[in-house]
């Protein structure tokens, strides 16, 4: 258990040591450096700079008015929002800062995400620069991960598509369910204005990620919009078909208002709206 705990705390910027003497801190708090070394079985030079480092970083304190110096570790909660105020003013900075750079051309390239926090770190973010449309092709698991960040969207005025294995209700978007489609694991497909995409396969907890890619290439996004918005439609069409409850002028008419919706605008558009607009000749 410690080991797993040293693990987390390593990835919130901690050196082994420096984990190994937070945590001997909380089990002992208000102990001196050298008792912390013997806790550790550390030589106590490197446990005292391991103290010093943790005291720069705001992860303990230390109580000078004794004879010896002691130190308490602080709660992990604060320490974590500690961290997380002082990341947000530094991003802050950065991004002033970056508002003089020059800005090149979007990146076209095609990016391998490496975790399950960047892939829906990375989908928020997509989700807050849409201002036009944004299609998603979703397991429930990972729909239900982004639901508050698609009905922010829709809020915004942007056209929100939510294509996904059972019925669900999200304030503003347009829902689309079908059928489990089978595979083991919870995809998640994210278009964005018809201008970038991501596309991840994770497992069905969302704990594991077998693997992801997100890109700006605006030429791969508007054919990847084209498919995954036609599959939304046809699988409506699909599932009002096989209820077997509508007639065929409902059928019409609902297809004809999804594409005068989300179909793009070309002249292969303007056919089928004429074809769907023709009266229907028994």
């Amino acid at each position: 258990m410690e080991k797993t705990i040293e693990s987390l705390l390593t990835q919130l910027g901690l050196s082994g040591l420096e984990a190994e003497a937070y945590l001997a801190l909380l089990s002992e708090p208000d102990s001196t450096g050298y008792r912390v070394s013997q806790i550790l079985g550390k030589a106590a030079p490197n446990t005292y700079k391991a103290l010093d480092s943790l005291l720069a970083k705001g992860a303990v304190i230390s109580d000078d008015g004794g004879r010896s110096r002691t130190f308490a570790a602080i709660p992990v909660r604060e320490l974590i929002g500690q961290m997380s105020h002082r990341l947000k003013t530094i991003g802050d900075e950065i991004e002033k800062g970056l508002k003089t750079i020059h800005k090149p051309h979007p990146e076209q390239g095609v990016y391998k995400l490496n975790s399950i926090h960047q892939v829906f770190t990375r989908a928020k973010g997509m989700l807050s620069e849409a201002r036009l449309s944004v299609v998603v092709d979703a397991d429930t698991a990972s729909m239900e991960e982004l639901r508050e960040d698609f009905e922010a969207t829709a809020a915004r005025g942007v056209k929100v598509l939510l294509h996904g294995r059972e019925p669900m209700d999200v304030a503003g978007c347009e829902v689309i369910s079908s059928v489990t489609e089978g595979w083991s694991g919870q995809l998640l497909v994210v278009l964005v204005d018809g201008a970038q995409y991501l596309i991840a396969m994770m497992s069905r907890d969302l704990r594991s990620l077998v693997q992801a890619i997100w890109s700006r290439n605006q030429f791969i996004a508007a054919c990847i919009y084209r498919g995954y918005m036609v599959k939304a439609l046809f699988y409506r069409i699909s599932m009002m078909i096989g209820e077997g409850q509508h007639s065929l002028e409902e059928i019409r008419a609902e297809l004809n208002r999804l594409w005068d919706t989300w179909g793009y605008g070309d002249p292969g558009k303007e056919a089928l709206q004429k074809l769907l607009r023709k009266p229907h000749i028994r």
